[in-house]
């Protein structure tokens, strides 16, 4: 059952909207925004989101008219979570190799919603990995005794669940769906970035991420080399979070910036589907080289040639759908001969 037909066939009015959003990573606004989206155009009304910072909601997002609840503000979740009738936890791995304490904290909340409010609990579209920690297979657990249902994203979260939810199905992850949507109203959007970005050659769009283990030095390590190799070629240096989240990754930027005259750089204060437009509009122009789950997809999606890197199992499952003839390249072994191959099979040959 895809996520549209989830929406079609079953009555999620007074749906209160769950998910890591308001914390500026591109992956969770892109799924926020195209959640939302869908919503709007069932003709839902009352659902409320719940959002990290809301003061910096509309930097990211359209206004659907939904209200949104301040993740950080304790009463007004317990409020949120009581007064509505459906809980939806819309997308992202979040029983993967990033679960902590709030995961945790969020599936016990979701199973006494379930079991001591009588709420029903959708996961739609979300991803659980065998390379979750100890505390994400706890949540999982939690999670999958909570849900009413749960729309798998890939293989791998539907083997992981269908052992303790019956109710698991086999779908995608929420981003497909937008397809679905009427991108017309994102014009301005995509105008201001393309007035930060102008495109007159073909492009080379690169993304850091951040890591908690040797990943991080070792993507930095082969970007920068790749930087290095490349001095005629135009190069963009992104980071898919605002730069206040990361502050150590946009100092790199800059650094990269002043060393290399043909490197632009920008971190991530503008809404998702932008950047999912720019890339359409722009497809023949750029070629894409990063780890993030949804900016891989966002360029499958859309005709931008991507390197495969691999960081988890949830990237894993992703190549396995879109490109099941590539050889996944793991981030921890990743060099800048390795980015320098793909640039030059896809870079135009100077006359």
């Amino acid at each position: 059952m895809s996520i549209p037909d989830f929406l079609e066939q079953h009555n999620v009015e007074h749906t209160f909207l769950w998910g890591f959003y308001g914390g500026g990573n591109y992956g969770d606004e892109l799924l926020m925004e195209v959640l939302a989206g869908l919503c709007k155009q069932r003709g839902l009304q009352d659902v409320s989101i719940a959002y990290q910072h809301p003061e910096t909601y509309a930097t990211f997002h359209h206004e659907f008219g939904y209200a949104r609840v301040p993740m950080h503000n304790k009463k007004a979740m317990l409020q949120a979570i009581f007064r509505k009738r459906n809980i939806i936890i819309g997308g992202g791995g979040l029983w993967g190799m990033d679960a902590n304490r709030n995961v945790l904290l969020m599936s016990l909340l979701l199973f006494i919603s379930r079991w001591c409010m009588g709420k029903k609990v959708y996961l739609l579209g979300v991803g659980f990995y065998t390379s979750s920690p100890r505390i994400g297979r706890m949540s999982a657990w939690l999670a999958a005794k909570a849900a009413t249902m749960i729309i798998a994203r890939d293989d791998e979260t539907y083997e992981n669940f269908i052992r303790w939810q019956p109710r698991t199905e086999h779908s995608s992850d929420i981003a497909w769906h937008i397809r679905s949507l009427d991108l017309q109203p994102y014009e301005a959007d995509v105008a201001a970035l393309e007035k930060q970005l102008p495109l007159t050659d073909k492009t080379i769009f690169i993304t850091l991420r951040r890591f908690r283990d040797y990943s991080q030095e070792r993507l930095v390590q082969a970007i920068t080399g790749c930087i290095a190799q490349n001095p005629d070629k135009p190069l963009i240096i992104a980071l898919l979070e605002p730069r206040y989240v990361d502050p150590e990754g946009y100092a790199l930027l800059r650094s990269l910036q002043r060393a290399y005259t043909n490197v632009r750089i920008i971190d991530f204060a503008f809404n998702p589907l932008a950047l999912y437009v720019f890339f359409q509009k722009h497809h023949s122009q750029l070629l894409f080289v990063g780890p993030q789950f949804h900016a891989i997809l966002s360029a499958h999606l859309t005709g931008v040639p991507y390197l495969p890197l691999v960081y988890d199992n949830k990237v894993h499952n992703l190549l396995q759908v879109i490109a099941p003839e590539a050889v996944p390249l793991p981030v921890t072994a990743l060099t800048a001969n390795d980015i320098q191959t793909f640039i030059t099979r896809h870079y135009p040959i100077a006359a």
